[in-house]
């Protein structure tokens, strides 16, 4: 059956991309389909990231072991974050891209109107609102996770009179899985109209032949820093779980293409939480790990924005000197962690990296024709890092439960 559904799956791929390019006004026509299967995943999202992290942190059985599992996530993010932007500026100083473009490419863009920069007040007060049930409309995920987390460790502090409460966190959470698993039979025909659309809007706007010599190298570059990102993470996948690298790949597939068709991270939550489980990760574990790490483990994203804003000072004949390179490597990770994973988020937090080395906004627009499908490829970097990051956790968590017993023994 799992066999029958990749072959689907790729059989959908197949289709979409090809009608997109034979008849894009049709497939236009319906990319509404393409949308509603975004709708409905995204439906499930909000509603299954609070019940996860309630009935995952409820479950785990103290605070001492919750403390560990919530520093091994965020170490391994940190450190995943961070080997991203560094693989992204020692490629972008090697082979400087940017270097012979016009820097009128970038003065004479016109910057989008909704990409302002957002001061750090507005950012913080955004992750605490005061209505919790408004941030929940405007689909703000932060402050979903941070309350959940507030709101489970609270039913621990209670005791016995809350175990009622998580008891109807955990059925919510049971029923949100099985409408996953009715929704996963939509997937080849949400794909089909993805894919199709993507493919018809570029063609109709003649971006699929638009090439221009420093952007195409760019955006090898970037393709290939994901690629050394994706190798490090997956070898780290293999040592730890010392299963081959065909089998890891074969079974995170769904969610990659997941993940590539929806070009979120969000939207693919429910997928990767499933894969997790074939993989045998630890539940507890995973439905702790992959809600928060889908929320700030966007290495992706981060590279992204330090090599845009690496790349454009080269255009611009700006020559950044190494401290001036860290700021550009801490600025990336912070508004990486901070983007949201919705299509093009990455595009409004590149404000603050590019105001980090004085380059105008308005060079954002030199990318808007090639940031939809390199999104995409963002999306898959991010969400198998999730996986990869589950995979580590539940292993040194493993590991430290065998000490401890040990030890009392």
């Amino acid at each position: 059956m799992k066999n029958y559904s990749f072959i689907l799956i790729l059989v959908s791929i197949a289709l979409g991309i090809s009608c997109g390019v034979l008849f894009p006004t049709q497939m236009i026509a319906i990319s509404w389909i393409g949308q509603l299967f975004i709708n409905l995943l995204k439906l499930i999202v909000l509603p299954l990231i609070f019940c996860a992290l309630v009935s995952a942190i409820t479950s785990i059985g103290g605070m001492k072991k919750l403390s560990s599992i919530g520093f091994y996530t965020l170490s391994y993010v940190l450190f995943s974050v961070s080997v991203a932007v560094i693989i992204g500026l020692v490629l972008l100083n090697i082979f400087k891209p940017g270097v012979g473009i016009p820097p009128s490419l970038i003065l004479a863009n016109a910057a989008p109107i909704d990409l302002k920069p957002i001061p750090f007040s507005s950012y913080m007060l955004s992750l605490f609102p005061p209505n919790i049930v408004a941030a929940a409309a405007r689909y703000e995920i932060m402050p979903i996770v941070f309350f959940s987390i507030v709101f489970a460790i609270a039913c621990l502090s209670v005791g016995k009179t809350a175990h009622p409460v998580i008891d109807f966190f955990v059925g919510l959470r049971d029923a949100l899985i099985k409408m996953i698993t009715w929704l996963m039979y939509l997937t080849p025909i949400g794909l089909f109209s993805l894919l199709g659309t993507a493919v018809a809007e570029a063609a109709i706007e003649n971006l699929l032949l638009q090439s221009l010599g420093g952007m195409v190298l760019f955006i090898f570059i970037f393709l290939f820093g994901l690629l050394l990102q994706i190798t490090w993470q997956l070898i780290v996948a293999v040592i730890i779980t010392r299963k081959s690298p065909k089998y890891l790949i074969s079974s995170s597939s769904s969610a990659l293409l997941t993940a590539f068709a929806t070009s979120s991270s969000m939207a693919t939550l429910p997928v990767t939480m499933m894969v997790a489980k074939h993989q045998q990760v630890n539940e507890d574990v995973a439905r702790f790990v992959l809600p928060l790490a889908t929320t700030i483990n966007l290495a992706g994203t981060a590279m992204y924005e330090a090599v845009s804003a690496l790349f454009f000072c080269q255009i611009l004949g700006f020559d950044l000197s190494i401290p001036a390179q860290i700021g550009v490597f801490i600025t990336a990770i912070l508004a990486g962690m901070g983007a949201t994973g919705i299509p093009e988020g990455g595009l409004i937090t590149m404000v603050m990296v590019l105001r980090s080395v004085n380059v105008p906004t308005s060079a954002i627009g030199l990318l808007l024709p090639f940031d939809r499908i390199l999104d995409r490829f963002r999306t898959m970097t991010n969400v198998w890092g999730d996986l990869v990051c589950a995979t580590t956790v539940d292993y040194l968590q493993k590991k430290e439960n065998k000490k401890k017993r040990r030890r009392s023994t």
